[in-house]
């Protein structure tokens, strides 16, 4: 085992409404997964059908969204020390700071939720299991906890990794060997979308967005799948695509509820949602906003 200490830089957007109801005070502090950075919540591509900032925003919410450590412009590290426990201890420092009123300018957060995407929603419910004081809410999108649906195996076929440095110089030259990435669209719009729930057009411009991933990441996402979260007593909503191909192996009915409900059986309440017709990258699937939707309906119905 190595240990790793270091200062670190994370770069970091914090976005609120100019009309203020009150909701504005509960702040979404967001974590994107692996392949996109955290443009990944704030789409510059046709933001209206798949911007969740800019949803959260028009129903009154503040949002903190951030590049994960070796992403974007957050600082790079060594690919080998960028993995999910690394990643968990980053949002468990975060989400009590931005509780605590940092980085959130003249906002002071009177509820935090934690939200995530993908690696992102596994290491955050590693990070609310250990550390349940940290958010009032949880929600985890692109996430399953059922060990027969998960497609590992077949996430390297389809995914193909390569060096990342090796794959694009240009752009991942900074990186070194323990980065990768996918080489092609077709790669990531066999992992990530489901025909014919999205535009051609969405997929081309998610890849051009894609930041490298570590081998790390890679072998430790779903490290957390069995950890429980019995000390969760709060709202909890889970959410993915009805066909998505990696944590259900391309069809979620019948295996997305267990053992999510003994995981959370504490959790008050906890929802499961599946969004109609898409895979894994339900951000960028049509009707994206209905998956927003059901993300800041369950904020308000739960008096967030």
């Amino acid at each position: 085992m190595k240990q790793f200490k270091g200062d670190y830089e994370i770069a970091a957007s914090f976005c609120t409404p100019k009309k203020t109801n009150g909701k504005e005070k509960t702040v979404i502090v967001a974590t994107h997964g692996i392949g996109p950075a955290r443009s990944h919540w704030n789409s510059p591509y046709k933001p209206d059908e798949y911007n969740f900032v800019q949803h959260a925003m028009d129903k009154g919410y503040s949002v903190f969204f951030y590049d994960r450590l070796g992403c974007g412009a957050s600082s790079r590290i060594d690919g080998f020390e960028a993995q999910l426990e690394t990643s968990k201890v980053v949002l468990q420092t975060l989400a009590k700071q931005v509780k605590e009123g940092k980085y959130t300018s003249h906002i002071k957060a009177d509820k935090v939720v934690v939200m995530g995407f993908s690696f992102g929603s596994f290491m955050t419910h590693a990070a609310i299991s250990e550390t349940p004081e940290i958010a009032d809410a949880v929600v985890l999108t692109g996430i399953g906890f059922n060990s027969s649906g998960l497609n590992l195996k077949g996430l390297v076929r389809s995914f193909v990794p390569r060096i990342a440095n090796v794959e694009n110089p240009a752009l991942y030259g900074n990186r070194d060997d323990g980065y990768l990435t996918w080489p092609s669209v077709y790669d990531l719009v066999m992992n990530y979308f489901k025909a014919p729930a999205f535009d051609s057009s969405v997929a081309l411009y998610t890849e051009s967005a894609k930041e490298p991933f570590t081998l790390s990441e890679f072998l430790t996402f779903a490290s957390p799948v069995g950890i429980s979260a019995e000390k969760w007593d709060k709202p909890a909503l889970h959410l993915t695509g009805e066909r998505d191909y990696i944590v259900c192996d391309g069809y979620c009915p019948g295996i997305y509820e267990e053992p999510a409900k003994t995981l959370y059986k504490n959790a008050k309440p906890l929802q499961l949602a599946l969004h109609p017709g898409a895979s894994h990258h339900i951000n960028f699937h049509k009707n994206a906003t209905g998956a927003f939707n059901v993300i800041t309906d369950f904020l308000s119905n739960n008096g967030l």
